[in-house]
């Protein structure tokens, strides 16, 4: 269990991550015709991160002292 302030953080954190993996991703595979499994999976693995930290904020599932 994290404190509010880590969750949120995390939550910026990974969500810029994905969003760069993902363009990245994208751009070689469209410009290169490349599919690159290492940021495929980067990607994935960010953005399955930035959803648990979703849920533990939705759910309150965080340290508040």
């Amino acid at each position: 269990m994290q404190s509010l302030k880590m969750v949120k953080f995390n939550i910026w954190i990974f969500g810029i991550l994905f969003i760069t993996n993902t363009i990245e991703f994208i751009s070689v595979l469209t410009t290169d015709h490349k599919f690159n499994w290492l940021k495929a999976f980067c990607a994935i693995g960010f953005f399955l991160v930035f959803i648990l930290n979703l849920f533990d904020l939705k759910n309150k599932n965080y340290k508040t002292t």
